[in-house]
């Protein structure tokens, strides 16, 4: 996806990100001074954002951070008369959020690490069952359509031989070639890809 404070389409539009006083994205033609979408200032702060466009160029994606840990974005349908509020999602806590379009786009994924740091089985969770667990991040699911979120929550499960001298948290990303059918993540310990449909909590044994 191209990516940046501003974006060329490739039919020479372009799409600004100005930040410094209020948050203003602007669509510019080369016929017009541009039409301008004012995003409400965030009631939690705002440290900062970049833009990400889809591979078809019918999305924009207006990712943000807080600058507390907290992250969030607004997905919007670029139509000729200017930018089309589709979903704003609000800060989740976590850092690093990485994003992905499905390759039909019909949905768009966010990938939100929520634990970096070592991770000592003395500060584990431990769930209904005993098991103890590392909370890693989630995984957001907007089904643009319909506007509708689902959220998955990413476990790790530490096992019998867990070192903690290398147990360093690392964040994980999401890969682009995602696709209708299976989300794929770039974990440090390697590749996981996940089906749809995905459980409500997905769990990584280590």
């Amino acid at each position: 996806m191209k990516s940046g404070q501003w974006i060329i389409l490739n039919d020479g539009r372009r799409i600004v990100l100005e930040d410094k006083e209020e948050i203003c994205l602007t669509l510019y033609s080369c016929a017009d001074a541009g039409q301008t979408f004012l995003v409400p200032y965030p009631s939690a702060g705002y440290g900062g954002g970049n833009l990400w466009l889809s591979l078809s160029e019918k999305y924009l994606l207006f990712a943000y951070y807080s600058g507390e840990s907290e992250e969030a974005y607004c997905l919007f349908r670029i139509e000729d008369g200017g930018l089309k509020l589709v979903y704003a999602s609000g800060y989740r806590c976590g850092e690093g959020a990485s994003y992905a379009f499905a390759d039909n786009e019909t949905f768009l994924v966010q990938a939100l690490p929520a634990s970096v740091g070592p991770w000592y089985l003395e500060e584990a969770c431990t769930d209904a069952d005993g098991r103890r667990y590392f909370a890693y991040g989630e995984l957001n699911i907007l089904d643009i359509q319909k506007g509708t979120m689902e959220r998955h929550l990413l476990r790790v499960v530490p096992s019998a031989d867990w070192d903690e001298q290398f147990a360093e948290a690392e964040a994980f990303f999401i890969d682009e070639k995602t696709s209708k059918d299976m989300v794929t993540l770039a974990m440090p310990w390697g590749e996981e890809a996940l089906s749809f449909p995905l459980k409500e909590t997905v769990i990584f044994s280590q």
